[in-house]
């Protein structure tokens, strides 16, 4: 882990240059999904873990800029998804955000978009990388980091006391895990978004989603999980409910 960090540490201006990049995309593209997914998304890196999840044909961006975990092809769709469905965000919430890429990405975005973005937090068990440190210094609306498991008493009381409006759920995968982590923001945010939910190697949030996109009546359901064919099997996927 500590090579990981180091490594990480000579690659912090990626996160000033994927604030460049978006700040500088025209706003017809952020509602292009064939710009995004092929163009774009790459161009901000994509990580080079479990490489055997991942689509040979885009080799050339594993390891490179933010270390995005996601398929392009979904999070293309997801982000198009957001221009249309969350100009009204105010405050977001990232549970489990690993290296922070996805999590930079999606604040800048809503800015992009217009969203009235006011404040941001990242929760995460492990202590905040290279590219969430900077991005806690450079950005333009406050964000904050609790460093502790979501079942923490320290992370409940303080989405208690925030009620994010929007919450990206990307933290214990186990079934048992992503309910918690769901009961714990349904009753106020408007828009709860599931991560690995048509994943094989994650079958507790792929069941979950399952269930609670049927379960929840107050909220319409959106899913993203386009694969790849290159790719032996299902992985990833993006689920994203919205309050009526």
């Amino acid at each position: 882990m500590l090579e990981k960090y180091q490594h990480y540490e000579t690659l912090v201006g990626e996160v000033e240059n994927t604030i460049a990049k978006i700040h500088a995309l025209p706003l017809a593209r952020c509602y292009d999904t064939k710009y995004l997914e092929h163009e774009f998304i790459p161009s901000l890196g994509l990580n080079n873990e479990s490489l055997e999840q991942q689509p040979a044909e885009l080799g050339p961006y594993f390891g490179k800029g933010l270390h995005l975990w996601q398929y392009p092809s979904q999070l293309a769709h997801y982000l198009v998804w957001l221009a249309h469905s969350a100009r009204d965000i105010r405050t977001y919430s990232e549970i489990g955000c690993r290296w922070g890429g996805t999590f930079i990405l999606v604040n800048e975005w809503l800015k992009k978009i217009g969203a009235p973005l006011e404040f941001s937090l990242a929760v995460d068990p492990i202590d905040p990388t290279p590219f969430v440190k900077k991005y806690i210094e450079i950005s333009s609306t406050p964000v904050h980091y609790i460093k502790n498991f979501s079942t923490s008493q320290e992370v409940i009381d303080y989405m208690s006391m925030l009620k994010p409006e929007m919450v990206f759920i990307d933290g214990d995968h186990t079934l048992q895990g992503v309910m918690f982590d769901h009961l714990l923001v349904r009753k106020t945010a408007s828009i709860i978004v599931h991560h690995d939910i048509a994943s094989q190697a994650c079958p507790g949030t792929s069941v979950f989603w399952s269930y609670v996109k049927q379960a929840e009546s107050d909220f319409y359901a959106w899913e993203f999980t386009q694969q790849y064919a290159s790719v032996s099997g299902n992985f990833l996927g993006i689920g994203a409910l919205k309050r009526l």
